[in-house]
């Protein structure tokens, strides 16, 4: 994950890490301070930390949650409800380490999978975010290509 910050640091204006890496978190508060950091413990965890949280960013609201306790291995039913029931614009979330986009309602949907522990066709992989100023919302997953990430999703 700090390669991949390295590379895009200054591109950025926010991280968001959603679990199976909690010792993780606070090498990259320490490596990047400015950068803000949202974070989810995952069920790999045993650090103290929310598994759940939501913020406010660029005027949108964001759900992030690592999604072992909405069971998204078993399908996306019950994330997806508590998005709509929020009102989240984006709802972010892990567990799978498989990357995934999509819409659930009115909410933007998105599994980034992994950069150090990937599963799936996809391989390592990162997801980004963006909303512009006029507040469209869009969203890709970038995976590695021999020495390079590329949008795959």
């Amino acid at each position: 994950m700090e390669a991949v910050l390295e590379k895009t640091r200054k591109s950025i204006d926010a991280v968001v890490h959603l679990g199976d890496g909690w010792d993780e978190i606070h090498d990259i508060m320490r490596a990047y301070p400015n950068i803000p950091l949202y974070a989810v413990t995952g069920n790999c965890d045993y650090g103290s930390g929310p598994s759940s949280l939501t913020f406010h960013f660029a005027a949108k609201k964001f759900l992030i949650t690592h999604g072992h306790k909405f069971n998204v291995k078993s399908g996306y039913l019950r994330l997806s409800l508590w998005a709509q029931e929020n009102e989240a614009d984006v709802c972010m979330f892990g567990h799978t380490h498989v990357p995934e986009l999509f819409y659930s309602g009115r909410t933007l949907m998105l599994n980034p999978g992994s950069v150090g522990f990937p599963r799936g066709e996809y391989g390592s992989s990162y997801g980004i975010v963006d909303v512009s100023d006029t507040g469209l919302v869009e969203a890709r997953v970038m995976a590695k290509r021999g020495r390079e990430y590329v949008r795959v999703l």
